[in-house]
């Protein structure tokens, strides 16, 4: 069965999404309010128009915990090119539409595309989509576990192959380890500031 964040059923209670929500305006130096709801032509509250870097206070090692995450969960995961490319919010374009959505639109030049793709954050994202693309793992089982309040552990299992991804929300930061196809080597990955 598929949920939303919001409505019913839902993943978060109201006050949760609520709480959501508020920290994305904030985080975002309320930019996303000003692309959501009323003010930019967009009559659902709950959809939050901002890049994924501005949602997370423009802090790359909570992008790439997020994305590493994102890329763990089950299913097939997506990556716009404005997040691939470590995009902010895009509010000369917001000003210029009056349509909220544009914010995380913007219309990269050959200059910046290539430019962005030297950021050591992009680079690191795409290690992490190379490996989620590549890893024998990811074709068997999932398992996800919270050991402690802020600690979570997704790992997947495929015959001899394994990943595993720990991450330390406190911290904030996250580790990922793996099965080589030497035997006896595991491969890291860790993401920390």
């Amino acid at each position: 069965m598929w949920a939303d964040a919001g409505g019913d059923p839902g993943l978060l209670e109201p006050t949760e999404l609520n709480d959501l929500v508020e920290s994305i305006h904030r985080l975002s130096n309320g930019q996303s309010r000003k692309a959501t709801g009323a003010a930019a032509n967009n009559l659902d509250l709950y959809q939050i128009n901002c890049t994924y870097l501005d949602a997370l206070g423009n802090n790359e090692t909570l992008y790439l915990i997020a994305r590493a995450m994102q890329f763990f969960v089950p299913g097939i995961p997506q990556v716009y090119y404005v997040g691939l490319l470590g995009g902010r919010n895009d509010m000369e374009l917001l000003e210029r539409s009056g349509v909220g959505r544009d914010i995380n639109r913007h219309s990269n030049t050959m200059a910046e595309a290539v430019s962005s793709l030297d950021r050591p954050m992009v680079q690191r994202l795409l290690e992490l989509i190379r490996l989620r693309n590549s890893h024998p793992a990811f074709n068997g089982t999932c398992s996800v576990e919270s050991v402690a309040q802020n600690l979570l552990s997704i790992s997947w299992k495929l015959d001899s192959h394994w990943i595993a991804l720990s991450v330390d929300l406190a911290q904030p930061s996250a580790n990922i380890e793996y099965s080589t196809d030497q035997a006896d080597q595991i491969a890291k990955v860790q993401i920390e500031s």
